[in-house]
Formats: C-alpha cells, sequence, structure tokens
C-alpha cells in the first residue's frame, strides 16, 4: 500500500512533483526514451506538422529528437513546473533552444495552450484509466487547430489483449506502478473516435512501438 502511495504517477495526478521525484523519473524516462525518439523521427514522417505539442513531454527527448531532424519543426514541452524546470536543460543540452520551449500546464486542470497543429503523447495514456484517457483527449480535440493531428506513441497490445512478451511484461510494468495499461489500436480507435478525431491510422515507429494519429475535423 505504501509503495502504491508514492507512484511517480500520483505526482502528475495531483498536480505537483516535487523536484526529487522529478529529477528520478525524467533522468529515468529520458534514458529510456531517447533511443525511441531518434528512431522515430526516421521512421515517422512529421513533415506535414509545424509546432507540436508534446504533452507530459518529460525531459523533452521527443521533442528534441523532432527538432533536430527537422529545421522547419518548432516543439513545446508541456509539464508540470519542476519538469519545465530540468527539461530546459535537456533542450539546452541539445542545441534547440531556439526551437523548443517549455509551458507549465496542469494537463488535467488547465486550460491547454493554442496555436499547435500537432499534439504529440509518448508514453502517456498507458499510465491512466480508459475514462481518463478520453478526457485527455477530448482537451486535445478542443485545443488543437482544425486539421491538426493527435499523435499517440505506445507500445500496443494486438486486438485481442496480447502481445509479444515485451508489451505484455510493460502492460503488467504499467498496471503495478500507474492507474493504467497498454492499449490495442482498436481500443485507441474506439477511444479517438468517440472524442471526435477521424481518420484514425496505425504505422509502426522504432522498436517495439507504433504511432496511432488521428486527425481535427476542419
Amino acid at each position: 500500500a505504501n509503495a502504491e502511495k508514492n507512484r511517480p504517477a500520483d505526482g502528475w495526478e495531483s498536480g505537483h512533483v516535487d523536484m526529487e521525484m522529478a529529477k528520478t523519473v525524467t533522468a529515468f524516462m529520458h534514458s529510456h526514451s531517447m533511443a525511441a525518439a531518434i528512431g522515430m523521427t526516421r521512421t515517422c514522417d512529421f513533415s506535414a506538422r509545424q509546432r507540436i505539442l508534446d504533452v507530459g513531454g518529460g525531459s523533452g527527448c521527443f521533442a528534441i529528437a523532432l527538432a533536430q531532424h527537422s529545421e522547419s519543426m518548432s516543439c513545446t514541452v508541456m509539464e508540470l513546473a519542476t519538469i519545465c524546470q530540468l527539461a530546459r536543460e535537456y533542450i539546452a543540452a541539445g542545441g534547440v533552444s531556439d526551437r523548443v520551449d517549455t509551458i507549465t500546464v496542469d494537463m488535467f486542470r488547465q486550460q491547454w495552450p493554442a496555436g499547435y497543429d500537432g499534439h504529440f503523447f509518448s508514453n502517456i495514456f498507458h499510465d491512466w484509466s480508459p475514462e481518463t484517457c478520453l478526457d485527455l483527449a477530448r482537451s486535445s480535440l478542443a485545443a488543437l487547430e482544425p486539421g491538426g493531428e493527435i499523435i499517440l506513441h505506445e507500445m500496443l497490445l494486438t486486438d485481442s489483449g496480447d502481445g509479444l512478451p515485451h508489451t505484455l511484461a510493460f502492460s503488467l510494468l504499467m498496471a503495478m506502478g500507474t492507474m493504467g495499461q497498454q492499449f490495442s489500436f482498436v481500443q485507441l480507435k474506439q477511444l479517438l473516435e468517440t472524442a471526435g478525431f477521424t481518420n484514425i491510422r496505425c504505422q509502426p515507429s522504432y522498436g517495439y512501438y507504433s504511432l496511432v494519429r488521428g486527425t481535427k475535423p476542419l
């Protein structure tokens, strides 16, 4: 029970992460995700997007990789205050501070910024219940520019609910350490359509990851 009360996801649920926890989680997730971020930029096309909001973007590793890959890309990491403070250090180290910035927003309680044609979520939906994910998708739809995209970067289960051992193990880890689990494409498609997105599609990214993309109607 004590372990459950100290889950990193609890900080994001409450809207406050202290600096000690922020440093630990951000450093771990940066090392965990940097290879996937670089790989994604080389396997997936983002050329139609000009300004991406990286929702719950942690260290900013995906925003950094996208900006390093495309000089026309600008990104904003939307995070809690302590995480934004740390992300700016990673962004500076990545040499893209001119095109990647941060904004302090509690994604559950505060209005999301306007003016973005892409909302990117990496390993975010798997932290939360389907009901909470639907709320996030609806917030995304409301804030996105018409014609903009929601982009989910996740390991996907098969439609029958199973999958590769790595994905199943990751789903178990999420069930133990967060409020969520891994989803299948069918589950995410239904969720995004319920929120109001159209043209839901899936493509392989890097390693065990996939991108699920949906469009905000014009």
